[in-house]
């Protein structure tokens, strides 16, 4: 009888975790498949935001650091990097420093990498995280990003 009580406290502990967790950031928990989350982000019209992209990629040190992005009218007009100077301007690719640009990045991938894994902004749609491997075979050609801190305007 002893055990079948700890067994069940312990069924009754690990439940209310769970439930006490279940809202927990729920602005950020990723439930939205690629569909929904476009459907999402362009009900909202959106084309003017700031956000801060944090890319990875086989690139120079500088552009592998958070940096604050102001889009208007869904084209860059700013780039400021948030932990030095960005160096490399030119080798940034505007398009994929868009919203609209990562969701045509995941669209194209979703049909040709090998490995892609996005989540989206339960709120708004856009990726908050986006990681894509080509090919297996071919190296250096993964890439990921991450967003936060989005503020249309």
């Amino acid at each position: 009888m002893e055990r079948k009580i700890t067994c069940t406290g312990l069924v009754l502990a690990v439940s209310l975790l769970a439930a006490g967790c279940a809202g927990a950031g729920k602005d950020n928990i990723p439930v939205l498949d690629f569909q929904q989350a476009q459907a999402v982000w362009q009900s909202h019209g959106i084309d003017s935001y700031e956000v801060t992209v944090w890319q990875t990629c086989f690139c120079p040190p500088d552009l592998l650091q958070p940096m604050r992005v102001t889009v208007r009218e869904g084209t860059v007009i700013d780039i400021e990097g948030l932990e030095q100077p960005i160096n490399h301007p030119d080798i940034l690719d505007h398009k994929r420093l868009t919203i609209d640009g990562l969701l045509g990045v995941i669209e194209k991938a979703r049909h040709s990498a090998e490995t892609l894994v996005a989540e989206y902004d339960q709120r708004y749609g856009f990726p908050v995280r986006l990681e894509v491997d080509g090919s297996p075979f071919i190296a250096d050609d993964e890439f990921s990003y991450r967003l936060s801190d989005f503020q249309p305007f």
